[in-house]
């Protein structure tokens, strides 16, 4: 897992994460993930807001680790196209 940058927040983020807690998502996150798998950038982020809605950087890392494995489990990197294509079933 690639190293993640700690977030320095200022008095008004904070006021903010506190009123908005579970409903922040860090977008820097969000296009890591969209660049690095082949999903629609909404999917990036409802697992993001998902797992990772918070400024707590234990939670962030947790969160990470499941955002990670959901994505691994169920895309289809583009080298291995061809190869799923021929391992399914033609019907």
């Amino acid at each position: 897992m690639e190293a993640m940058n700690s977030m320095q927040l200022d008095h008004l983020d904070e006021i903010a994460a506190s009123a908005f807690d579970g409903y922040l998502v860090r977008k820097d996150l969000v296009r890591q993930y969209s660049q690095q798998y082949p999903v629609p950038t909404y999917v990036v982020e409802f697992l993001l807001g998902r797992y990772c809605a918070t400024v707590d950087e234990q939670e962030i890392e947790e969160g990470l680790q499941i955002v990670e494995r959901q994505l691994q489990n169920r895309t289809v990197r583009t080298s291995d196209q061809e190869l799923f294509k021929r391992l399914t079933p033609i019907r």
